[in-house]
């Protein structure tokens, strides 16, 4: 029996990996799934492996450091044991994360066959860790799996192309768009409920006067529209607004029209995001889930990886917190064209197909 492992780490991933997890018995896969640890929290981790009816992976990995470089290097430390261990078929890994290099870097060096769901993509801003994630794992990469037929033109402006030095190159779809469609219906509420917020990227969250110069603006926009926010808190996000305004951090987001709340599991998230007449987020997969839910989407962030949003009329970034307002008032105004971009119908199954085939 073919044999593949699954390398997850962080929220994304564990959407993409169920829905791509429940496709492959038809074939007669075996999967193991391991977890990295990026972001073992029982509120983001657990909660969505119930959510999304996906099996505990069968290795965790521990990490103790909060340096990124290091933390990668414990993830390889880790996943070396266990490709030992499980001799796999191939390595699949997901999107953009350390998780992802972590686990491209390993399979690379041991010369295994390495699938890369989600590539091709690019915002063109090499600052961001994840551009530089997505690069070097495409190009470790011999099995690339791409949402759109543009992330396959990225690929071949990069040298990447099916069939050539022993590359497999084939769209298949979203698998995160497929499941949000499948996390549905939602009604949509006559008066909508309130905006989805979500921040947790270093360059947003990491500097106190950054952080709240975002919280102030967004804050601002909000009481002049007479909207509320609801802001499913990040770890990362919630140790710094502890550190900038102490025991009454939750209070501090409430005067700026701001409701703090735990992460909330999968499908109150798409729920959230369905009824909301905006999202407001620096995620990368929320821009895309509010997309095929029909929510437009202010990304804060200079760039966008998903550039097709943009010109749907779906997003817009803001790079800075002092421009948020124009931005906002701007994609009101705009109307948003709805088009199956993503192949999100059948995600799940093309790409199991695909695999099935390659590796047969």
């Amino acid at each position: 029996m073919t044999k593949i492992l699954t390398i997850i780490g962080a929220r994304p991933q564990f959407i993409k990996a169920a829905v791509l997890s429940q496709a492959l018995w038809r074939h007669e896969i075996e999967e193991v799934v391991v977890h990295t640890g990026q972001h073992w929290d029982e509120a983001m981790s657990g909660q969505f492996f119930a959510d999304l009816k996906m099996p505990m992976p069968a290795h965790r990995l521990t990490l103790q450091s909060s340096d990124p470089l290091t933390r990668a290097g414990e993830m390889l430390q880790g996943l070396a044991p266990v490709l030992a261990q499980e001799r796999p078929d191939a390595v699949v890994v997901y999107g953009d994360t350390d998780s992802t290099l972590a686990g491209a870097w390993a399979a690379a060096r041991l010369d295994l066959p390495l699938i890369h769901i989600e590539a091709g993509l690019r915002s063109g801003d090499r600052a961001m860790p994840e551009e530089i994630n997505r690069i070097g794992t495409d190009h470790w990469a011999t099995h690339l799996c791409c949402p759109t037929k543009s992330a396959v033109e990225q690929l071949a402006h990069e040298g990447i192309v099916d069939g050539q030095a022993g590359r497999h190159v084939a769209v298949v779809g979203d698998l995160q768009c497929a499941a949000a469609l499948e996390s549905g219906p939602f009604d949509r509420l006559q008066t909508p409920g309130p905006v989805v917020l979500t921040m947790h990227r270093p360059a947003n969250v990491d500097d106190p006067a950054r952080l709240v110069a975002w919280f102030d603006a967004i804050g601002q926009a909000l009481a002049d529209q007479g909207l509320q926010a609801v802001l499913p808190i990040h770890p990362r996000t919630k140790a710094m607004c502890i550190r900038v305004w102490g025991n009454a951090w939750v209070s501090s987001l409430a005067v700026r029209q701001i409701e703090a709340m735990e992460p909330a599991g999968y499908h109150d998230l798409m729920r959230l995001v369905a009824q909301a007449p905006v999202v407001l987020t620096d995620s990368g997969g929320l821009q895309k889930e509010a997309y095929v839910l029909g929510t437009k989407v202010l990304v804060l962030r200079p760039v966008t990886e998903w550039t097709e949003l943009e010109a749907l009329n779906a997003a817009r970034c803001v790079a800075e917190p002092a421009g948020l307002a124009t931005t906002w008032t701007e994609l009101n105004q705009l109307t948003m064209q709805r088009e199956d971009v993503y192949g999100a119908v059948g995600a799940g199954n093309r790409l199991a197909d695909q695999i099935a085939q390659w590796l047969s």
